[in-house]
């Protein structure tokens, strides 16, 4: 059958082809071997499937069509430009080579694929290595081996087992990765990646849970679980739970609910919790809120700490000013430039510039350049200042307060 411009296959037949110097054309339940060892079919033109069909042998093309059913090929398939299955699917055991695949169903490859661009409307499977500088898949991709692309949009599922190098990644339900790197992730479900991870952005509508790595921003709608260090990132905005492996650093976080750090945790901006924050480390910041409770080994902030509820630091509170809200409680020493305690909280021992015990709240020590103390406090030890003392009434001290002349007689000097 060589030499002709056109190869005809009939329906259901079973022919062996090497070279055809011109279009294939291949009826229903056709079966095509091949030639020479390894098979192998060579067609200058055209290959043209009606559907259904099997070929045994590595295959070469120009184009590649199959009109309305699959194609099996039992070996490597290469085409120049296209190849389109319509209303089928594709399924390849050795390698994959094309400038663009367009799959209407199913798309497997177990061999390595390299295309440019990869559009399957159900599902693709590769078990190699997959190569492509844009994948479109309408159902769930399952990746075993590594994966590289410039773009990669999936409608449903995405299980990437492999090594991924990904500048951009959709997913509209659930996507696993076993680590690598990939710039932008959007992802409308989930997203969990059992591998170290170097990201650009994350923006995720569910839950992230991560093994560790570094990066930029990380946007999530309800929970982001760290289960490795976080060496770096930019910042991370979570709508319900952030759980983190320490040591990590980054830029800002805001959690609309509970912030737990198993280590220290240091940001060059600002910490924001709705709810409560521990941290089994030292927590370093530029400024620091938290409605509720926040309990680390030691807390720092260049600007401001201001907590709601409890504020607790065993190794101690350093800032420019700290405050903690009506009822709430300190539990730790402070030292800042000024110091304002709300109604009816209570603190142990104060080293400012100023301080301000509103009504009703309780200090064990207070050393300060300038002290106030409204009405109906309650100081159990020491109050000494440098400049001013306005004490209020029903107010219980001690002892008598104490002025010296220098700050450096009350420790001032160490203040931030």
């Amino acid at each position: 059958m060589e030499g002709r411009r056109k190869v005809v296959v009939p329906d259901g037949a079973t022919v062996e082809l090497g070279l055809v110097d011109g279009d294939l054309l291949v009826g229903w339940d056709a079966v095509i071997r091949g030639e020479g060892t390894p098979p192998r079919v060579v067609v200058k033109g055209v290959a043209k499937f009606k559907g259904d069909c099997t070929v045994q042998a590595n295959l070469e093309a120009r184009r590649v069509e199959c009109r309305n059913g699959d194609l099996e090929v039992a070996g490597d398939l290469r085409a120049k430009t296209r190849i389109r299955i319509k209303h089928g699917s594709l399924s390849v055991s050795g390698s994959l080579e094309a400038d663009v695949v367009d799959v209407d169903r199913k798309l497997i490859v177990k061999g390595k694929a390299e295309v440019r661009e990869a559009s399957v409307g159900g599902n693709l499977e590769s078990f190699s290595e997959f190569r492509a500088d844009s994948i479109s898949v309408g159902g769930t991709l399952i990746a075993h081996g590594p994966l590289r692309a410039r773009k990669v949009s999936v409608g449903g599922v995405a299980r990437l087992a492999g090594e991924v190098e990904i500048e951009e990644l959709d997913v509209g339900g659930h996507a696993s990765l076993a680590g690598g790197q990939v710039g932008k992730v959007d992802v409308g479900g989930s997203l969990e990646a059992s591998g170290g991870l170097v990201f650009n952005d994350i923006d995720v509508g569910g839950s992230v849970v991560l093994a560790g790595g570094k990066g930029g921003d990380i946007d999530v709608g309800g929970i982001l679980v760290s289960k490795g260090p976080l060496e770096s990132f930019g910042s991370i905005n979570v709508g319900g739970r952030v759980e983190l492996q320490g040591p990590s650093r980054g830029q800002a976080i805001s959690v609309g609910g509970s912030l737990r750090v198993d280590g220290d945790l240091e940001l060059a901006s600002s910490l924001k919790v709705g709810g409560t924050a521990r941290i089994a480390g030292r927590l370093l910041a530029s400024s620091i809120s938290v409605g509720g409770e926040l309990r680390a080994e030691e807390v720092r902030a260049i600007d401001s700490i201001k907590v709601g509820g409890l504020l607790s630091a065993p190794g101690g509170i350093r800032a420019r000013y700290v405050e903690v809200g009506h009822r709430g409680r300190i539990e730790g020493p402070v030292r800042a430039r000024e110091v304002r305690v709300r109604s009816r909280a209570r603190v142990e021992d104060i080293w400012a510039d100023d301080i301000t015990l509103e009504e009703r709240s309780r200090a064990r020590n207070l050393y300060g350049r300038r002290i106030y103390i409204e009405r109906g406090c309650v100081v159990s030890g020491e109050v000494k200042y440098v400049d001013e003392l306005v004490v209020e009434e029903h107010v219980k001290l001690a002892r008598e307060p104490e002025k010296v002349e220098r700050p450096e007689d009350i420790g001032l000097g160490e203040a931030t």
